[in-house]
């Protein structure tokens, strides 16, 4: 909340301490493991994995927080940390080597069991953060390279084989407009396949290359709190993190074009201090897709979770958004009825994020060729939205401006829009005030250049 509006200082921790904690461990474990007596080839892959994990620690330092202190040795004595930051660059050199040299010695999957369950790093897992941080970086050639390397190891976007009864309960008749059946039935299949490819039943689905992983019933130790920080009140959830009008303009219209919002004065005449007139549901008609299975905007219906649900919005008091809006995506209605945290796994990285990765770093490198237009349209075809339209977006530089805008929209609230924000050093454009459906403003948010780095905790 601090960092959004720009209260920031030195009192902030933004991840510095628990990055150092893990590198602590990783370092011991490293320093160590050959006193184990152990199979060889198990000793090789654990050493592999635990040098991408700390790689992947390294990156999260050094893209939050510019030079920090490389450590790479187990240490006890305090002191020994006591060193000058490295620069940014050698950390990320580091980091980039490591996972090279940890790649080979890792499978594409496991079979489960006793060290080999499912979940551990894999080579995918490994190219996938490479990726990540080579574009991050502007490492334009590398990155895609890197995807490429994922792309060709049978991961694909999540699809539900088809539409059941209860996916066509959400009755949109007023909200989206229809030419036939088949358009209908591919909204309604790009609905169900965005929104469930988060659900517990589908976390080992072909999309999911590394997750956080959640189990039933753990009493907050290993459940994700999802059904908790997203949901509304009336739905037994804090509202603790909450889309913004800024966001839901992001979705595109349904021929996947931008979408041009109403001025917020005229949205708050619309909505009538909660008795929208006809004209307020007008900006949530015909829309992306992804708009209707990520946002719980007034009048959105959600059967998944009841049978006749309809979102309002609950102005006031602590556990209702302070936006006007809820997220439903990431939410698993099974364990917001059922348990306080959610037991479904988190991406952390997905296949999604791997083809809009490509689709960045090939239009650098070469502008929008047919590779490109291939990763962005398996994106949109998934969620039931129309192809790119390439007789309009034909340069370098409108796919560029329309990558950008879908990875804001394919990846929302996956944790990876600050990180973005900064490294197109955009955020002089892009953090501004917030307000609700009632222009009031919500939170008051300012931006200077220097937070593109977060400064050292003093702690």
């Amino acid at each position: 909340t601090a960092i959004s509006a720009g209260n920031i200082d030195a009192t902030i921790d933004a991840g510095y301490k628990s990055r150092y904690t893990q590198i602590r461990k990783f370092n011991y474990f490293l320093a160590n493991v050959d006193k184990t007596p152990m199979d060889e080839n198990l000793k090789k892959r654990f050493i592999a994995e635990a040098k991408v994990i700390r790689a992947f620690a390294y990156f999260e330092l050094a893209k939050t927080f510019g030079a920090v202190p490389l450590l790479t040795e187990s240490y006890t004595d305090p002191e020994t940390t006591g060193i000058a930051p490295t620069p940014e660059n050698e950390v990320i050199a580091f980091a980039l080597a490591e996972l090279a040299s940890a790649v080979n010695d890792l499978p594409q999957s496991y079979a489960g069991g006793k060290n080999n369950e499912t979940g551990r790093i894999t080579s995918g897992a490994a190219w996938a953060i490479k990726s990540r941080i080579e574009l991050h970086y502007a490492k334009w050639a590398d990155a895609a390279s890197s995807a490429q390397k994922v792309m060709g190891m049978g991961y694909q976007l999540f699809r539900v084989p088809a539409v059941t009864a209860d996916d066509m309960k959400d009755d949109y008749a007023a909200l989206v407009t229809f030419a036939d059946e088949a358009e209908k039935e591919k909204f309604y299949k790009g609905l169900a396949s965005y929104e469930q490819q988060f659900w517990k039943v589908n976390e080992n689905s072909k999309e999911l290359i590394l997750v956080s992983q959640n189990i039933d019933n753990s009493p907050y130790a290993y459940g994700n709190g999802i059904g908790t920080m997203f949901v509304s009140s009336d739905l037994g959830g804090w509202s603790s993190i909450t889309p913004t009008q800024e966001l839901v303009n992001a979705y595109w219209d349904k021929d996947g074009r931008p979408f041009t919002p109403p001025t917020a004065a005229v949205r708050a005449t619309n909505y009538n201090d909660g008795k929208p007139a006809a004209d307020f549901y007008n900006e949530f008609k015909n829309r992306d897709t992804r708009l209707y299975a990520s946002i719980l905007f007034p009048s959105n219906p959600w059967n998944h979770f009841n049978e006749g649900y309809k979102f309002t919005w609950g102005r006031g008091g602590n556990n209702n958004s302070k936006t006007g809006y809820n997220f439903r995506k990431l939410v698993d209605p099974k364990f917001v009825k059922e348990q306080f945290d959610g037991a479904q796994d988190f991406a952390i990285i997905r296949y999604a994020e791997v083809l809009l990765s490509y689709a960045e770093a090939q239009n650098e490198l070469s502008g929008p060729d047919a590779g490109v237009y291939a990763a962005i349209n398996d994106i949109r075809d998934r969620a039931g939205m129309p192809a790119v339209d390439q007789a309009v977006v034909n340069t370098k530089e409108t796919m560029r401006e329309l990558i950008r805008n879908e990875r804001r929209i394919e990846l929302a609230a996956e944790g990876q829009r600050l990180a973005d924000i900064r490294r197109w050093k955009i955020g002089k454009d892009v953090i501004k005030s917030t307000y609700d459906l009632t222009n009031s403003i919500v939170q008051e948010r300012v931006w200077q250049d220097r937070f593109n780095l977060m400064p050292y905790p003093q702690s």
